[in-house]
């Protein structure tokens, strides 16, 4: 019974960690504007307003769609990059065959809906992350991809923002789309919702989150001044506003959901450090032993309507257990961190370029096998090329 209960808690592992990491991963591009040869800070596309009283307004987030984009003005503009090359089997997925077998690839893609349906149309996959999952140790890394990089999207004659692939084939092309850039092995996709999350931490009852001053006034503004975009509570639920001061605080979905998505009341680093955060909290929760397996089991119906996936049963199975046997609960009880983070482009190997009107981020000649190689490293500790 303790196996099974162990097995089901990593099952929830991989169903809280999947929207816990889309739900803070970093965007540079809400931060940066370019300026001649550099990149600067810049208050364009940033997710909050400082009101005259001092008050963190946060703004609704962009709903990106189809082959429409928003320009950094706010207009949109049409791509017309979707000439399809009829010389690419649209069945293949690029692998790269060289890269080890005890590294499992899986590539996260959110999209914002408040749906709990996944299947109403696809949209464009606006978070981009690849989990690295070492099956030997039982490592997780987490890798995100901007949604902006400007790529070769196999299967068409020009090149397009990242974020395109999922709204043009879906899970297929996003993965394909990765694995031919970035020279990897991806086979397995997991789509979920923001909607989701908020759903999945009220199923667990709530959390207990330690966070400044700050940060509980910045959660409590945005639930004054708009409508929770994501939030699931009945219409008779009331919510209680957080103390605004520093201290450990009870969240609720939606609550937890913008602690970890706050991004200028300090900065990216922050903001990870959040997002590591939340997810260690809710792994610990459910890890610690404390559900029953009716509690559990509630658990996993919560997440399942929010998740689509290609996975087998099995493969999950057997990555849960692989992690279990690595000793991810003794890790956690020694206050060891789960999670290294990566993101690509890295740092200074980027700019942005005009295309047609729109913005989008580029990284040139040198600076792309840069990242290539940098990827490689960080999850495999060495570059390993495509034959």
């Amino acid at each position: 019974m303790k196996m099974w209960k162990q097995w089901m808690a990593l099952l929830m592992i991989f169903c809280l960690l999947m929207p816990g990491a889309l739900a803070g991963s970093i965007d540079l591009t809400d931060d940066l504007d370019e300026e001649v040869g550099s990149v600067t800070e810049s208050s364009a596309g940033e997710d909050y307003t400082i009101s005259d009283n001092g008050d963190i307004i946060l703004d609704d987030d962009d709903d990106l769609g189809g082959d429409v984009i928003f320009d950094d003005d706010g207009s949109t503009i049409e791509i017309t990059d979707n000439e399809i090359d009829d010389t690419i089997d649209p069945d293949k997925l690029d692998i790269n065959t060289n890269l080890p077998s005890n590294v499992v690839n899986i590539l996260l893609v959110g999209v914002d809906t408040r749906s709990t349906s996944l299947d109403d149309g696809l949209q464009n996959g606006d978070v981009q992350i690849i989990v690295s999952i070492n099956k030997d140790d039982g490592s997780i890394k987490l890798t995100s991809i901007l949604r902006d990089l400007y790529v070769t999207i196999p299967g068409y004659k020009n090149k397009n923002r990242i974020n395109t692939a999922y709204s043009r084939g879906g899970g297929q092309l996003a993965m394909r789309t990765i694995n031919k850039n970035f020279e990897l092995n991806i086979e397995n996709y997991i789509t979920i919702n923001f909607y989701g999350l908020a759903s999945i931490i009220d199923s667990l009852g709530g959390i207990d989150i330690e966070m400044t001053a700050k940060e509980a006034k910045a959660i409590n503004t945005y639930l004054r001044q708009h409508p929770p975009k994501y939030d699931n509570q009945s219409k008779d639920y009331t919510r209680e506003n957080l103390p605004n001061k520093a201290g450990t605080h009870h969240c609720d979905g939606i609550q937890a959901v913008m602690y970890a998505r706050l991004r200028k009341v300090d900065n990216d680093f922050g903001r990870t450090a959040r997002q590591r955060k939340l997810m260690e909290l809710l792994l610990e929760k459910v890890l610690d032993g404390g559900m029953s397996m009716t509690e559990l089991n509630n658990l996993l119906n919560a997440c399942m309507p929010y998740v689509q996936t290609n996975m087998k049963a099995s493969t999950l199975f057997d990555l849960a257990l692989g992690v279990l046997r690595s000793g991810i609960s003794d890790r956690l009880t020694r206050g060891e961190s789960l999670l290294e983070q990566h993101h690509v482009p890295m740092d200074g190997t980027y700019s942005y370029l005009d295309v047609d009107g729109a913005s989008v981020i580029n990284m040139g000649s040198k600076s792309f096998p840069k990242n290539v190689r940098a990827l490689h490293e960080f999850i495999y500790g060495e570059y390993i090329p495509a034959d």
